[in-house]
């Protein structure tokens, strides 16, 4: 798939995850209207050097081609030699292609015997760089790195002065985390991500931020700068910040829903840690500091923001039936997906495929290379759509078309989404609702209609799950997507019990509803076709004390006031490492642990350096060793008797087991409770190293034979491996293979296990784990 391509289907999929959250968008939430404050690298350059008909006209650019290209080689060592392929001036890349005063530099560079390409851009008018992003394969740095955060950080603010030359020296960078879904993770290569956002006239800009890459070796090896050149209105206002946050306090409105746990989108194997919680639906979100009035999801200036409501299915389509008997052939797979697209099935293909859950679905794609793209997945045993994308991926040197009027009206539109979600979604009448919300403001110009359908469970929603539907102006579909909560899980919603009543949550919320005042892009969405010019304006912004957002709920069980979803990657890495492990023998190895978040404190607020380790606490630290303290899997199969798929160390296990490191057995146990042994370690790290045959060969080894306690020792070749590399190590003569291990000392032995990593042949983990 071209790079344009991957760029808008993914733009598509963001969309669809965009519910709308208290006035601005916020991922994977439905509650009241949504001002669009996202906007990509291109639409941050400035838009001046447009000729009329929308052409650029290159004569405006004050940069030349020439010294862009001449600014990156000097930048980015790495380009020395790499060949020029061609220098536009706006996106090519992007659909629709941009009309921003940019040169978009497209490289290409001889590696071995084949070539690799990327594309970098620079702004035309000032020679910001906008972005670049080289992925080619360099020497990767590893635990310990040569460069600390520190000098990292140093080398980055230092490259931002020399990349980004428009920033007023008046104007300061303050640090922000990084929202980041790949934490840095202790096997694995060292990068430093960083991510600085521009004050204007002393005032903090939500959408305007400069992220910076180094890696272990101190290059920057990947720069995004973000809206550096834009027209910023004065620092006047009409209201004060008490006063804003008045205005919302006045006008809130609440709901009681289900909520996943903050770390959801980290860790989706969590995801059955739901809350009850009462969360914001209306009445919040920006106001205007030169009106005093909110602004709705076009920008506009409006006196409220209306409450989310839900309406009940209104269709008269034959409801969904499943398929029975036996598995779908390719035929009926394609019979399902194919009404829907107005194509022939002889232009489309189709694939079986197996999940690592078992799960069987069919893959259905057209193979058309330009005109329209469909993508979509069909469950092989029910018949059931799971989602559907389908696009324009434009013919290279045609002219941009402008966006047809629809052909159906907004209420036509409507009619037709609540019918295909009877026809696609099983019951969906009776576990669904349409979110009541304009259907005209979409995220791409292909979609003329979205509609988001809520799950519902027992009268409460269930947050982010939800079905969406996106139709072009003719009614065609042209995206459906399923997030929901599986139905043989919601049973666990039912421990859940409101403590608090709504009238005391919102007091609870009112109370804590604070007001920034901050430079944020509202526009950059379709509104029935045509696409709204981005404005930066100056706001007042929800604000709830230290909170990272002000997507923030009351919990309806403790009352307390907590973050909705959390997308950092490592939040212990900037805590104050517990009291018991500061004076600890091991107090160097439990802090590296610990800001790697592999180690975490318990409910007491202490890290317990020496509690023993269990088996299931060892594969859980494995995996974040290598997450990050992360994970993405959530276990469909249980894998060993004494695992349950919804267990703590199920996640971990599935994990191990796709790393190869496990060999699944459903019918033997991995007995997690009990205490991991040294001797058993030494068996492990022999695994990680991969050196299995190599302990085999090594079983009969004198240095291990002569051990005082070498009978008790069942895998000597493992022992001698581990001894020999320094990562365990005997005492007065003992080696003590049946001693348990501590936290510290998986903390010592991990560490040592990590510097080892740039210096076997073959890699503990690889790179993109």
């Amino acid at each position: 798939m071209k790079r344009s391509l991957k760029g808008k289907l993914l733009a598509t999929v963001l969309a669809l995850s965009m519910l709308p959250v208290g006035g601005m968008a916020y991922a994977a939430s439905s509650s009241s209207t949504t001002v669009a404050v996202l906007a990509d690298a291109s639409a941050t350059a400035g838009t001046s050097g447009t000729a009329t008909g929308g052409v650029l006209d290159e004569s405006q650019a004050k940069i030349s081609k020439e010294e862009a290209v001449e600014k990156f080689r000097k930048l980015f060592p790495e380009l020395k030699d790499a060949e020029v392929e061609s220098v536009d001036l706006g996106n090519p890349n992007q659909y629709p292609p941009s009309q921003e005063m940019i040169w978009t530099i497209q490289w290409r560079m001889e590696i071995e015997n084949g070539s690799y390409g990327f594309d970098s851009a620079i702004d035309a008018i000032n020679g910001d760089i906008v972005t670049y992003y080289n992925s080619l394969p360099r020497e990767d740095s590893f635990y310990p790195a040569k460069v600390s955060k520190t000098e990292a950080e140093k080398i980055a603010k230092q490259f931002i002065t020399v990349a980004s030359p428009s920033l007023n020296t008046a104007d300061k960078l303050q640090l922000v985390p990084v929202d980041s879904a790949y934490p840095q993770a202790l096997f694995g290569p060292v990068q430093y991500s960083f991510a600085y956002q521009v004050q204007v006239n002393g005032i903090p800009t939500a959408t305007s931020q400069i992220q910076v890459v180094v890696d272990g070796n101190g290059k920057i090896t990947e720069y995004r700068g973000y809206g550096t050149r834009r027209d910023y209105p004065s620092p006047d206002t009409t209201l004060t910040a008490a006063q804003a946050a008045d205005k919302m306090k006045k006008d809130l409105k609440l709901q009681l829903a289900y909520i996943p746990g903050a770390d959801y989108y980290n860790n989706p194997s969590k995801s059955s840690d739901y809350r009850l919680g009462y969360i914001a639906v209306g009445g919040i979100g920006l106001i205007d500091a030169k009106t005093g009035k909110f602004l709705n999801e076009q920008g506009e200036a409006v006196e409220s923001l209306e409450a989310t409501g839900y309406s009940a299915i209104s269709s008269s389509a034959k409801p969904f039936e499943p398929h029975a008997g036996g598995e779908l052939t390719k035929d009926e797979a394609l019979a399902v997906v194919t009404p829907l697209i107005g194509s022939d099935a002889k232009e489309v293909n189709a694939q079986v495929n197996s999940g690592s859950d078992g799960q069987k679905t069919w893959s259905v794609w057209n193979s058309n290379p330009f005109g329209e793209q469909v993508h979509a997945t069909v469950d092989a045993a029910t018949g059931q759509l799971l989602q559907l994308f389908s696009y324009t991926s434009g013919n290279p040197g045609a002219e941009e078309q402008p966006a047809a009027k629809p052909a159906i009206t907004e209420e036509q539109a409507k009619a037709k989404a609540q019918d295909l979600v009877t026809k696609l979604y099983p019951n969906a009448s009776g576990d669904l609702k349409l979110i009541n919300r304009p259907g005209t403001v979409t995220y791409s110009p292909d979609t003329a209609y979205m509609y988001s359908f809520q799950q519902f469970y027992k009268g409460k929603p269930v947050q982010p799950s939800s079905v969406q539907i996106n139709l072009d102006g003719d009614g065609n579909l042209k995206q459906y997507y399923v997030t929901v909560m599986p139905k043989d899980t919601l049973g666990k919603l039912d421990s859940l019990t409101a403590k608090i009543t709504e009238e005391e949550a919102l007091k609870r919320y009112r109370d804590a509803i604070g007001a920034e005042l901050q430079y944020t892009t509202v526009g950059s969405n379709y509104v029935e076709g045509k696409l709204q010019e981005p404005q930066v304006k100056l706001v007042y912004s929800p604000k709830f004390g230290d909170l990272d957002n002000y997507v923030v709920l009351i919990n309806a069980i403790s009352g307390k006031l907590e973050q909705q979803y959390s997308l950092s990657g490592t939040p212990e890495a900037t805590r104050e490492l517990p009291a018991d492990a500061k004076k600890h023998w091991a107090s160097k190895s439990l802090q590296t642990m610990f800001e790697y978040g592999i180690l975490k404190p318990e409910s007491d607020g202490l890290l317990h350096p020496d509690q023993t380790v269990n088996n299931g606490d060892w594969i859980n630290l494995l995996m974040s060793g290598f997450t990050g303290g992360q994970s993405y899997i959530t276990p469909q199969v249980q894998r060993f008797a004494d695992i349950p798929v919804d267990g703590q160390y199920a996640a971990g296990v599935e994990y191990l087991v796709q790393r190869g490191f496990l060999q699944a057995s459903p019918t033997q146990k991995l007995h997690p409770e009990q205490a991991l042994t040294r001797g058993e370690l030494a068996v492990w790290l022999t695994r990680l190293l991969k050196y299995d045959k190599l302990s085999e060969f090594m079983t009969n080894d004198s240095d291990v034979a002569s051990l005082k306690d070498a009978s008790q020792i069942k895998n000597k070749g493992a022992v001698k491996i581990a001894m020999k590399l320094g990562l365990l190590t005997a005492d007065k003569g003992k080696f003590n293979p049946n001693a348990p291990v501590t936290k510290a000392q998986i903390s010592v032995v991990l560490l040592r296990l990590a510097t080892l990593q740039d210096k076997v042949d073959s890699p503990i983990m690889n790179s993109h784990y």
